[in-house]
């Protein structure tokens, strides 16, 4: 699913007006019917509503809210700056509004707020740029603690439209209707956790010729994305075809982590899979999976050769950390000509003995998939400051050097630095160790097999997730393991190509 920064909304709402000659106040009329459709399936009729409203067009799409459920509903509008409305068509939505206004945060409205049954957010809208103004903290208090459902007009007071953080005054609501398209912050922790249900008003724009004038750089991976995300596969290809796949994993402390990257990359769609590492693991490995191809070199030079040729590379997980592996690693970013993927002890491998400056040394865009606390590792940043802002983080990460990086999580985030994909699929099923093993043996193998990097790391991240889903329903969250990915991936595979 496409999605739209707050900047071009802006511009898609004046391209709807002035090239596709839908007046203003037709959009804000939309805008509200969507709103008042949210409103009348969270409170009964003759209920009472109390709309917050802002001087821009979010607060003029709630007085054309008030005109419409006025009809069914007791409606109190609040004036929340006392400000009226900035535009013509807010303008014109408010002297047609009938229903009581009050102006300002008065006492009134506290009390109001107490007794009410639904209070709708129409005070900023996607354009809200800043700090949210301290008068308001006692307000979003007021309706943070009342009983009544909260209904967010594109999103909800302190939520960032662009990056998903969150404002230290925030409304919490029940449901958020976007308008238009959704915005990335919508979609993004730990803004996720404030904008309840999401439902999406399209404003009926011709969505084709939106999308003709429009540069869309972020996604949201549902189903449908995953699909346009496939790699192709000819009738007549063949393995060599199909791309070859190495792995340096695992350690003889940590052989698990080999089982689970190597079996997703098998299963995978590379056409031809290579184990490089310890020769004492390749007996076992070997029993397990006859299908791969088992090299054991005995120094750098041997390890450069065995790379070479190699589609992708993917280093790191369950290796350990060492500066060894480091080494290496770095000979790898400046040397190999393939799609590098670097995970696990890779990256701790780089933030203890070296930094992620050498990233921006590869001679294509490596792919990173850290969890938080890697990426803490590798920017010198706390958990809690990459949490703040796990979207705007990494893509702030992948510009400084040049990579593409998977940030695991809720809502993972994948970006090149300039497009970004926010992960629609995954749950608490995955967060066990071993898990991002077999995620990234996925993104080896679909690296190597004809997908564009960023597409391979997204279609990944989706399959891993919907895995993670599917199991869920059979075995609960709890009773799910990482050893049972790798083949349920490859089914997930299929019903994409279905």
């Amino acid at each position: 699913m496409k999605i739209a920064t707050p900047d071009m909304i802006s511009k898609i709402d004046s391209f709807a007006v002035n090239n596709l000659n839908i007046p203003a106040t037709e959009l804000m009329r939309r805008s509200a019917v969507a709103v008042c459709d949210a409103v009348l399936s969270l409170s009964d009729a003759g209920g009472f509503v109390i709309i917050l409203a802002g001087k821009g067009n979010n607060g003029g799409d709630g007085y054309a809210a008030a005109r419409i459920l006025s009809n069914s509903r007791k409606v109190v509008v609040c004036d929340v700056f006392s400000a009226g409305q900035r535009t013509a068509e807010g303008k014109y939505w408010l002297e047609n509004c009938s229903s009581e206004i009050i102006y300002g945060l008065t006492d009134k409205l506290f009390e109001l707020i107490k007794k009410c049954d639904c209070i709708v957010d129409g005070i900023f809208g996607t354009g809200m740029t800043g700090e949210i103004p301290t008068e308001l903290s006692s307000l979003a208090d007021a309706v943070n603690l009342s009983e009544a459902k909260v209904v967010a007009i594109d999103l909800p007071l302190g939520v960032n439209a662009y990056d998903g953080s969150v404002s230290k005054i925030c409304i919490k609501a029940d449901v958020t209707v976007a308008l238009s398209f959704m915005k990335p912050g919508l979609l993004s922790y730990p803004a996720r956790g404030f904008v309840g249900e999401l439902l999406l008003c399209d404003l009926s724009l011709p969505k084709e010729k939106i999308e003709d004038n429009f540069e869309f750089k972020y996604r949201f991976t549902d189903e449908a994305e995953a699909r346009i995300l496939l790699p192709k596969r000819s009738e007549r290809g063949n393995k060599g075809t199909f791309g070859r796949a190495g792995l340096i994993v695992g350690s003889e402390k940590y052989l698990g982590a080999a089982h689970l990257s190597l079996e997703a990359a098998l299963r995978g769609g590379a056409g031809l899979t290579y184990f490089i590492g310890n020769e004492k693991n390749i007996p076992e490995l070997r029993s397990k999976f006859p299908e791969a191809i088992y090299l054991a070199p005995k120094s750098l030079e041997d390890l450069k050769g065995a790379v070479l040729g190699l589609d992708s590379l993917l280093i790191g997980c369950g290796s350990g950390a060492s500066e060894e592996l480091y080494g290496f690693i770095k000979c790898a970013l400046e040397n190999f000509d393939g799609q590098l993927i670097i995970d696990a002890d890779g990256l701790n491998s780089i933030a203890v003995f070296g930094t992620p400056v050498i990233l921006k040394k590869a001679k294509k865009q490596p792919i990173i998939t850290p969890h938080p606390l890697e990426l803490s590792r590798l920017s010198g940043c706390t958990v809690a400051e990459i949490e703040k802002c796990r979207l705007g983080f990494a893509k702030d990460f992948s510009q400084k050097y040049n990579c593409i990086l998977l940030l695991k999580g809720a809502a993972t985030v994948i970006t090149d630095g300039d497009r970004v994909f926010i992960n629609g699929s995954g749950s608490s099923a995955l967060a066990k160790g071993g898990s991002g093993d077999a995620l990234s043996g996925l993104i080896a193998s679909l690296s190597a097999s004809g997908n564009d990097a960023l597409s391979a790391v997204a279609l990944a991240a989706f399959v891993h997730g919907r895995a993670g889903d599917t199991l869920s329903e059979l075995l609960s969250p709890i009773g799910v393991t990482p050893s049972d990915l790798p083949l349920a991936m490859a089914k997930e595979l299929a019903g994409l190509y279905r």
